[in-house]
């Protein structure tokens, strides 16, 4: 840190203000900073199109080539969260899903084959978050729209059923099922997800099919955890709900 401070011409207590989020960077510093540790070409842009927004309080991340501004900022937020908390009203939880699963979503568009399987390790590997030895707490809330949508055949979707069920064996994660035709209710407008830190603002993440929005502005994220309360109140028990969806698997098991 001396040193950068040194070729920047600086005091080292303003390099680290910078380094421990005290303090937001010009652009012009952010520039002179990659500089003197030797950031160049591809990396050195894509810093600086995010400096140019850092003050923002809620920021988009859209997807660029190899892994995307949004995917790297939800593998942290997943990495440091002490909670998750998902609502996903029409597909099984990104950190719940089975490798068959998470390929018939993948390889559902226009990806070829190679990037298909990268993405899937990668979506595979961010599942150490709630297998490590302190994982982190997840509630994955499901509408149960999510239960029927046969994604990949029967076969894939039983194993991803069963796989749920098994998942929420863990004493650290809880999978309810908000029923259909319950009326309107704030999930309704689309999936997110709720980080919590110990010691930091919570963070909510919005996805969309190209892009997501992550959402630091106090008062909306409060707006967030209002609707979780609500989405709570309306779900399932988690016993309700592990014995709802073992009868689904069953059905699609015997369709087979």
């Amino acid at each position: 840190m001396r040193e950068v401070a040194r070729r920047l011409g600086i005091s080292h207590s303003v390099v680290s203000y910078w380094e421990t989020s005290k303090r937001v960077p010009r652009i012009e510093d952010i520039a002179s900073y990659l500089t003197a540790i030797g950031v160049t070409g591809d990396a050195r842009e894509a810093i600086l199109a995010l400096g140019r927004d850092a003050d923002a309080q809620n920021w988009l991340a859209v997807g660029i080539p190899g892994i995307s501004q949004q995917l790297t900022g939800t593998m942290e937020c997943e990495r440091a969260a002490s909670a998750i908390t998902d609502w996903s009203p029409h597909l099984v939880t990104g950190l719940l899903q089975t490798s068959d699963y998470a390929r018939a979503i993948i390889g559902g568009g226009s990806l070829p084959a190679h990037e298909v399987e990268a993405r899937v390790l990668v979506r595979m590997g961010r599942r150490d978050v709630i297998t490590r030895s302190n994982p982190v707490r997840l509630t994955a809330y499901l509408g149960e729209a999510a239960l029927h949508e046969m994604i990949g055949g029967s076969h894939v979707m039983a194993d991803q059923l069963r796989h749920l069920v098994k998942a929420a064996e863990s004493d650290t994660i809880t999978v309810q099922v908000v029923r259909s035709y319950q009326g309107w209710h704030p999930g309704l407008i689309g999936p997110f997800v709720l980080y919590d830190f110990d010691g930091a603002p919570s963070i909510v993440l919005l996805e969309h099919h190209r892009t997501g929005a992550f959402v630091t502005e106090p008062d909306d994220v409060a707006g967030y955890k209002s609707a979780v309360d609500k989405i709570y109140q309306l779900a399932m028990s988690p016993a309700d709900s592990l014995t709802l969806i073992t009868q689904v698997a069953h059905d699609v098991e015997a369709t087979t």
